[in-house]
């Protein structure tokens, strides 16, 4: 995974891997209805400190046994201006509509390449940094049959 940032504070992430994706916004055990999100996972521990230094709202959970690193994902919203969504399958690249981002949920995903525009907020003296998806690419992973089309 790669990660620049832009002089506007604008995440540009390369060859990510998302996890808890919810682009439907179908509502759930750990979901209300209509919120849709999902997360980009941080596979280094130094990459997630220097976001966290850098304001974002990076989660950490302990590794699942002894000794497993700490699992690191980074909360993405999907809320306000629809973010454009493209889905790569084999040769087509096209622009997913907003009720289309479902497709997102269902298919298996090689890579993620996408922009994210900070929301710095200040509540009651708490502040903190939301993650908002400005852009995404997915690249569907192909099956050996459906890649010779």
């Amino acid at each position: 995974m790669k990660i620049n940032t832009t002089s506007t504070g604008v995440l540009q992430i390369d060859d990510a891997r998302i996890c808890y994706r919810n682009l439907e916004g179908r509502g759930d055990r750990y979901n209300h209805a209509g919120d849709r999100n999902f997360s980009v996972v941080i596979g280094d521990p130094d990459l997630a400190d220097q976001l966290i230094e850098d304001g974002w709202n990076v989660k950490i959970k302990a590794g699942r046994e002894e000794g497993d690193q700490p699992f690191m994902t980074l909360p993405v919203k999907i809320k306000g201006r629809t973010p454009a969504v493209y889905l790569q399958t084999g040769r087509n690249r096209p622009k997913l509509t907003e009720g289309e981002f479902r497709l997102v949920d269902q298919v298996s995903i090689e890579k993620v390449c996408l922009d994210v525009r900070p929301y710095d907020w200040d509540m009651d003296g708490k502040v903190g940094r939301t993650a908002y998806l400005n852009s995404m690419l997915v690249y569907q992973q192909m099956d050996r049959f459906a890649d010779w089309m």
